[in-house]
């Protein structure tokens, strides 16, 4: 008597892989082209996130418009502060270069040189000088994109005042969906707790790295010293790429100013120990396991956002991982998804 084959499950579950992985290609182009409306309110649910256990411990004291009218006050504040400390920063450092513009051109010159010599440089390349009209498009061009960035902001903060009148709202309405298996109103709270936990942990590693960069500068005698701890305290709040941006332009400004590869080689070092020891060391520890995710998962989230939407996707590329690892955590067909791109295990 024969017996029949069992089917092997192989070909259904490839299929479900390469259905899985067409859909997130879907989603991601989705997520490129409308991004003029995702972007914002991505960015405001993140805002929402943060700000709300303010306004709920403001309403047990005061009417409801009231606290949400303090709530909106300190939100914008705060935004406001981050976009005037950017463009301080880098008002200082622009005007610093176009200041001792002679001094950039002659390393410039010297630079390009070196480089022809070495062959790494085509002809013609190294035989036009650095103009002045450069340098300035270059300052036009960050200023536009800072511009760009600060209409954005006060987009999503609209968004942000319509998503806290409408909290408990939703609240009662995932409760009244939830499930056996999956409750959405716990989801969200525990989404909420990480984002509030991971900004809290990111913000006084940031406050670090802007002090210590700061403290650095003004030691070995890097002009600008309060910019470059400000913009250091800015960008920290981007993984991986904020820093870099960083360490790039102090290595220039300290070819311009010492002219001495030697100080270039101590900036170097210096930036990228301060930010190693914070970043890889301390930040670490200050988190914890409550927002722990892969260090890999980071730099691609860091990366794919920012390549969907800029410094804003840059900037909250890891929240938004988080979101959906967290969801990922909260349903037993997912779960194995966040084990396998969870931090390193705390010892």
């Amino acid at each position: 008597m024969s017996q029949s084959a069992t089917p092997s499950p192989a070909p259904a579950r490839n299929g479900s892989v390469a259905l899985v992985l067409c859909a997130a290609v879907l989603v991601a182009a989705a997520l490129a082209i409308g991004r003029s409306v995702f972007e914002p309110v991505a960015f405001a649910i993140f805002l929402v996130a943060l700000v709300w256990p303010l306004q709920r411990l403001l309403m047990r004291h005061l009417p409801a418009g009231l606290a949400l009218i303090i709530t909106m006050l300190g939100t914008l504040a705060v935004l406001a502060l981050f976009a005037f400390g950017a463009a301080w920063s880098v008002g200082q450092l622009g005007g610093w270069l176009v200041a001792n513009f002679g001094r950039v051109q002659t390393l410039y010159v010297d630079a390009t040189g070196w480089l022809e010599a070495q062959g790494l440089l085509v002809d013609g390349v190294t035989s036009n000088r650095l103009a002045p009209s450069t340098v300035i498009s270059v300052l036009q061009t960050i200023a536009l994109r800072l511009s760009d960035t600060t209409g954005f902001i006060m987009l999503a903060f609209v968004f942000v005042v319509l998503g806290l009148l409408e909290v408990e709202t939703i609240a009662r309405r995932l409760r009244a969906l939830a499930g056996e298996d999956w409750d959405p109103a716990a989801t969200g709270a525990s989404i909420a707790f990480k984002f509030q936990s991971y900004m809290r942990v990111r913000g006084v590693a940031s406050l670090m790295t802007g002090g210590a960069t700061a403290l650095f500068a003004y030691a070995i005698g890097l002009q600008l010293p309060l910019a470059w701890g400000m913009l250091a305290f800015i960008l920290n709040f981007i993984p991986f790429i904020g820093p870099l941006i960083v360490v790039v332009p102090a290595m220039i400004f300290a070819a311009v100013q010492f002219g001495s590869w030697q100080m270039v080689v101590v900036v170097a070092g210096g930036l990228t120990a301060i930010q190693f020891v914070i970043g890889s060391y301390l930040e670490p520890i200050m988190a914890g396991t409550a927002v722990s995710v892969s260090p890999f998962l980071v730099l691609l989230s860091v990366f794919l956002w920012g390549f969907l939407w800029g410094i804003p996707g840059a900037f909250i590329g890891v929240p938004m991982t988080i979101a959906m690892l967290t969801i990922c955590e909260q349903r037993p067909a997912t779960r194995w998804i966040a084990d396998l791109l969870a931090g390193p295990e705390k010892k």
